[in-house]
């Protein structure tokens, strides 16, 4: 900890303070006259004495810092005890742009002004680590700045300035020991370049930048064995092995001052054998590989966000104005380096909008990234994006056999983070070699390989409902998932679509539509079932799993999330898809049938699900024997059906029907026989049966308590209809405890719109209206109706339902207008029940 002057002005203030609390922060004592000198005492005395024994004087400097007289003073003295008999005395920290006086413009000094906060802070920290005092003088003989820097800084080098201080951070924080930083990421995102705009912005720190190449032994031993040359630690003649031994311990015990860079490192084993054993010289390693820790202290270098992209394409071409373009190409671009200086090469040159540039590359992103002719000559003699990507996928093959096959299988799925389990679980629907290539630990050594050569990154997701649930996940580039797509003709991709449709259908949870405990898998899988299969083409032989998918996905968009239009979307290509390839007659067209008549249904198109079910039926009764599940599937939904239309007696034989099978086949206590007993109980009751529909309803919960749990969205539903027929009874106080339980089960499932929670919602505001509490009663039907009306549409009769309930609160507030208004816009006349 050190004692630290702050010599500032008043308009320099808030700074000051700012400085204080950094250095606090660091573990020093400021001192600040506002602080410690109270009104009337002797500024003078103060100055002396705290300038005397501090340990270091801090000047916030600015033009009004180096006009103002006693700041003045307080500088003056400073640098005469800096020059004089305490070297390093002095710390300049720059808060504003200005000219410096000749007499300290050689100081070193931290510049905070045009950056953001935490940059600053970063910065800051930086600066007090590191050596305190004025820059080096430079020694005029051979040895000072000997550099063989080989890559010349871009002309436009932007967006790095964040990764240069964590650099200088990391490689201060090992002082007087081998410092070593490796940067890591994505071929083409600019590390080698980072490293030399580093060793070229730093080159006064060092007496020697040495750049090494390191992608083999034979170049490290090679350009090491030159550094010892150029340093006279070994004769230009002296061979290799003595030479470079010789090179090794001169680094251990002179390598202060020296920078050594070694680029293209393949991993931290390649390097062990060429770093230092002591000393303390300063190493800056740029590797494709993520596993540095072990070594050295890693630093990730990301690709550009869009608005960096967008610069530098802007800078590069000229074209100033057309910013909306470059972002949207920057995007495009997945915001990688190289790929941006291909792209503004060829504007340059064909004189072509970065707009037009932008649609072709849509349109054929394979030749504009393997585009030659405006490839960078300075990397790596001229690669492309698609070789650079195409080389790391070959190398990354010599690793491990299956490396290859597993990013083309991954890159045809979607952008989104693809689930591990997909592969583990699925891998015998991906082709025999595939499938054998990711056995055992095949899996996770084929994406080690990948890593090696950062083709994919492994992240942790974290379910969007329960955090505790999480799923491992690679994700690809956009560029390199381009690349990758490309090694194969469209036959072969056709094929492998084929198969991940199959394996993607092998691992979808076949119960989404009833059990939430599969949501979270189904939201992993969700967007790569759509990309894979909701365009609308499907790869021939791919119907089956395509139609399940379909299907599948359906069931949870109704359920999960009630987004019932996107659900009918997919239920009916479901539907078409089995129909081309079975026949109107098969089973599984059926069960097609019946789960798009459901949605119908639930979006009270009656007259369209009617005919569908009666068709589901049909099927069943002629392909399955009488007592088949899917028949008592049938049958429950018809009823439903015919019920909603009024018809109780035509409905009541095929819900008892239903129910007599699922008792048969399923048991007397299983789920499925709970639900028959629910939905007969609410038929009875509107039949007027005010004795056994109570006995029924009861049962179900019961059963869905015992075999599904209290917290099941099954169980909410079997609680709401109890509520109604407690409250048709006069048991209000009943009904109340079943639809608060109801509603906070199906809210936490479900989420506040979904229609189901809002059903509860609903019912609950009828009972409080009938409580005599038309104000609660109201706040809770606005709310059911906003969500009804968003998720079901106005004409949805449980949309009309809320209205109903929402009117007649406010009339019984005395709203009668805004009531009557109510009813008008959602075509109501009669009251809620």
């Amino acid at each position: 900890m050190a004692d630290i002057f702050v010599s500032y002005t008043n308009a320099d203030r808030d700074w000051a303070f700012w400085i204080a609390e950094a250095l606090c922060g660091l573990g020093h004592a400021p001192h600040l006259h506002e602080l410690e000198i109270k009104s009337g005492e002797d500024i003078y005395a103060w100055m002396e004495a705290r300038h005397d024994a501090a340990d270091h004087v801090l000047c916030v400097v600015s033009d009004d810092y180096l006009r103002a007289p006693y700041s003045t003073l307080e500088r003056n003295a400073a640098m005469w005890q800096a020059a004089a008999r305490r070297p390093g005395f002095v710390l300049i920290v720059a808060v504003k742009t200005c000219r410096l006086p000749s007499l300290i413009d050689h100081y070193r000094r931290c510049e905070l002004y045009g950056i953001s906060n935490d940059e600053a802070h970063h910065r800051f920290r930086a600066f007090m680590l590191s050596p305190a005092g004025s820059a080096p003088v430079a020694y005029p003989g051979e040895a000072f700045a000997v550099s063989n820097i080989p890559i010349r800084v871009p002309i436009h080098f932007l967006g790095r300035e964040d990764s240069l201080a964590a650099i200088e951070t990391a490689l201060i924080r090992y002082q007087g020991r081998v410092a070593i930083t490796a940067l890591h990421g994505l071929r083409g995102v600019g590390k080698t370049a980072l490293a030399a705009a580093y060793a070229d912005r730093h080159r006064s720190s060092y007496r020697a930048t040495w750049w090494i190449r390191a992608q083999t032994e034979t170049t490290m031993r090679t350009d090491l064995v030159g550094l010892g040359a150029r340093l006279n630690w070994v004769a230009a003649n002296e061979k290799e092995e003595p030479a470079f031994t010789a090179v090794m311990e001169r680094l251990r015990l002179e390598g202060d001052g020296v920078l050594l860079v070694y680029d293209n490192v393949m991993n931290a084993e390649a390097l062990q054998p060429y770093l230092p054993r002591g000393g303390a010289a300063s190493l800056l390693v740029t590797s494709n590989a993520h596993n540095w820790r072990g070594i050295a202290e890693p630093i990730e270098i990301r690709t550009w966000p869009k608005q960096v992209g967008a610069d530098y394409l802007l800078a590069r071409t000229g074209r100033i104005t057309e910013r909306v373009a470059a972002e949207a190409l920057s995007v495009a671009l997945g915001g990688l380096p190289l790929a941006h200086e291909q792209a503004a090469a060829y504007c340059e040159r064909l004189e072509v909008s970065l707009a037009e540039y932008g649609e072709r590359f849509d349109s054929a992103p394979a030749k504009y990234l393997d585009d030659t002719r405006h490839a960078p000559a300075e990397y790596h003699d001229g690669l492309t994006v698609a070789k650079t990507f195409s080389l790391a996928i070959e190398e990354a093959a010599k690793l491990h056999a299956a490396a290859e096959p597993l990013i083309v299988h991954a890159a045809l799925l979607g952008p989104e983070p693809i689930p591990l389990f997909l592969f583990s679980e699925g891998r015998e629907k991906l082709g025999w070699a595939l499938a054998a290539g990711l056995a055992d630990d095949g899996l996770i050594e084929a994406l080690a390989a990948l890593r090696v050569f950062a083709l994919v990154d492994r992240e942790m997701i974290f379910d969007e409902r329960d955090p505790a649930i999480t799923t491992d996940c690679v994700r690809l580039h956009r560029l390199v998932r381009e690349v990758a797509v490309a090694r194969r003709d469209s036959e072969a991709r056709e094929e492998v679509r084929c198969a991940l449709i199959e394996a993607t259908a092998t691992v979808y949870p076949t119960n989404v539509w009833d059990d939430p405990k599969t949501w979270p898998r189904a939201r992993r899988l969700d967007t790569l079932v759509l990309a894979l299969v909701g365009d609308g083409v499907v790869p021939a032989g791919a119907e089956n799993g395509a139609a399940y998918l379909l299907d599948r996905a359906g069931s949870y968009r109704q359920s999960a999330l009630g987004v019932y239009a996107e659900a009918r979307s997919l239920f009916e290509r479901a539907l078409a898809m089995d129909e081309k390839v079975h026949g109107s007659e098969h089973a599984d067209t059926g069960i097609r049938l019946n789960n798009l008549a459901n949605l119908a249904r639930a979006q009270g198109d009656l007259a369209t699900a009617r005919p569908l079910l009666e068709r589901a039926l049909a099927i069943h009764e002629k392909m399955r024997e009488p007592e088949d599940i899917e028949i008592a599937v049938s049958l429950n939904n018809l009823a439903l059906l015919i019920q909603s239309q009024g018809d109780l007696e035509s409905a009541r034989p095929l819900a008892e029907r239903a129910l007599a099978i699922r008792e048969k086949v399923r048991g007397p206590d299983h789920p499925d026989t709970a639900m028959s007993l629910s939905n007969l109980a609410l038929l009875l009751r509107a039949q007027g049966d005010l004795a056994r529909p109570r006995l029924l309803s009861e049962r179900a919960l019961a059963i869905y308590e015992k075999t599904l749990g209290p917290e099941h969205s099954d169980t909410a539903l079997s609680l709401n209809n109890l509520g109604y027929l407690l409250q048709g009874e006069g048991d209000l106080a009943g009904a109340q405890s079943r639809y608060e339980r109801a509603l906070a089960i199906w809210e936490k499932a479900l989420g506040p719109e979904h229609p189901n929670p809002n059903r509860a919602r609903r019912n609950l505001a009828s009972l409080m209206l009938t409580r005599g509490e038309p104000l609660f009663a109201l706040e809770l039907g606005r709310s059911a109706l906003a969500a009804h009306d968003k998720v079901l549409g106005s004409h949805h009769r449980w949309t009309k339902d809320s209205a109903r309930v929402t009117a007649d609160s406010l009339d019984k507030l005395g709203h009668g207008e805004e009531a009557n208004a109510v009813r008008t816009k959602y075509g109501i006349e009669d009251r809620a029940e």
